[in-house]
């Protein structure tokens, strides 16, 4: 059984309003390698998503204050742009339209200056700098993932194109290749039976530890309505595609470079009737709309039951690999992990709000199976303004969408998760967070917590 216990701790605001900042995703490191800077982003309103064109301040703060240094329009409020330091220097890169593309700006934070502009996105960095993993962000938007708006999907007819996927970018050269399609991705481990229900995609890109593998989530519709998520692999020169698990899966992150730790439930057999095409069939979607509605009322009366049968679970990159569960008793709930850069055995989590509002943000130690409670915080309960719903929609398919204004909401900036982040010496938790009013970053000094355990091993 795991342990469970709650820690005092001091809650720092780094940023202010009138503006609202925030950093985005639970997968960068803030920090620049001496801990002076913290990367941000500046916005003036949240109640909506991003329109197209609109223009977003990006920057960093530094003793107390928001040094701005650009504007971006590649951002989505979950993720923020992507912005990440390279390697150990005090450059940046951060995802904008370059030309008719989604591409990269390169930031000097010594001038505060933009050094240089590239022709492909950066999702994710190599940890020497010299590479970035990219994806298309045009068709992310489209299809409702995690996408910028403003550049339109050139495969909107094609299910799963050839010519788009994962990029992998020369950052010396800027050359830029496909690293592998969406095409090769649907096909993979399926024995020559690719869903052909609906459109296929590829999210949730990170690079492992040592820079050799990538991971990413390959998500698709089912036939009775629902969607299917495959955990899958791939080394950084394109070989070993590996599938390691298929199902309800959620946020991820390497444990170290061979293991993978992710929520959700695993390579169920119910998945493989969740997309038998009898279900596609008009008559039998409307019926089981109505018994969807049914169950989801019926779960949220019994919540155990969807704690009962999802976990965190450890996985081997390797073929015919096992998900393991874990933490089962004391993260019962779908989080936003990260690994600690330095401390190993830690990693930073939060929750989804509790039905009162509230988000927890806790330290999880691997070895010990213990979580370490840090603090509450709660959701403000506005909802988004959708009187440009015609403008920040433009583009979506909204065909799959059941609630037009819950799905606004998750994209605008009112919707803040915690996604907490590490800074670069791994002894402090970064996180955004609404609870004061605006949206604003806020940090935790953990080192005591996390010294004191390696020092007793």
């Amino acid at each position: 059984m795991g342990q469970q216990k709650i820690i005092e701790c001091n809650v720092n605001r780094i940023t202010n309003g009138p503006k609202h900042h925030l950093f985005g995703f639970h997968d960068l490191i803030i920090s620049n390698k001496s801990d002076t800077k913290y990367l941000c982003l500046e916005v003036d309103t949240i109640n909506r998503p991003p329109l197209p064109g609109e223009l977003f301040g990006i920057g960093y703060v530094e003793n107390g204050k928001f040094v701005k240094v650009g504007e971006t329009t590649a951002l989505n409020y979950p993720q923020g742009a992507r912005q990440q330091w390279v390697a150990e220097t005090d450059y940046f890169t951060v995802n904008n339209r370059v030309g008719d593309v989604w591409g990269t700006d390169l930031y000097d934070t010594a001038t505060n200056k933009l050094l240089d502009r590239f022709p492909a996105t950066t999702h994710m960095l190599s940890k020497d700098g010299k590479f970035a993993y990219g994806l298309d962000y045009a068709r992310l938007y489209r299809l409702g993932g995690y996408g910028y708006t403003g550049i339109e999907d050139v495969n909107a007819d094609n299910p799963a194109p050839s010519n788009a996927g994962i990029t992998v970018m020369d950052m010396r050269t800027k050359e830029v290749r496909l690293l592998v399609s969406v095409r090769q991705v649907a096909e993979c481990d399926t024995s020559g039976k690719m869903s052909t229900i609906g459109h296929h995609y590829l999210t949730h890109l990170a690079v492992n530890p040592d820079s050799s593998r990538l991971a990413f989530l390959h998500r698709y519709p089912l036939a009775d309505g629902g969607e299917c998520t495959r955990l899958m692999t791939i080394g950084v020169d394109g070989s070993n595609l590996r599938c390691l698990a298929r199902g309800f899966l959620s946020h991820f992150d390497w444990k170290d470079s061979t293991h993978i730790y992710i929520f959700g439930r695993a390579n169920s057999p119910i998945e493989a009737l969740r997309n038998n095409p009898f279900l596609a069939n008009p008559i039998v979607a409307a019926s089981l709309k109505l018994a969807k509605k049914t169950i989801k009322l019926f779960i949220g009366k019994n919540k155990s039951i969807v704690a009962s049968s999802n976990s965190f679970l450890m996985i081997e990159d390797k073929n015919d690999t096992e998900a393991i569960p874990f933490a089962k008793d004391i993260i019962p709930v779908d989080g936003h992990p990260m690994t600690n850069p330095v401390y190993k055995d830690w990693c930073i989590n939060d929750t989804y709000p509790d039905i009162d509002g509230y988000r927890d943000l806790m330290l999880y130690n691997f070895i010990h199976d213990e979580r370490m409670n840090l603090g509450r915080f709660r959701m403000i309960m506005d909802r988004p303004d959708m009187t440009l719903k015609k403008e920040f929609f433009k583009g979506v398919d909204l065909s799959h969408l059941p609630n037009e204004q819950e799905y606004a909401f998750t994209r605008s900036g009112l919707h803040c998760d915690l996604h907490p982040r590490w800074n670069s010496k791994g002894d402090k938790a970064f996180f955004d967070s609404i609870h004061e009013g605006t949206r604003q970053l806020y940090c935790i000094d953990v080192k005591e917590i996390i010294r004191k355990d390696a020092n007793e091993q």
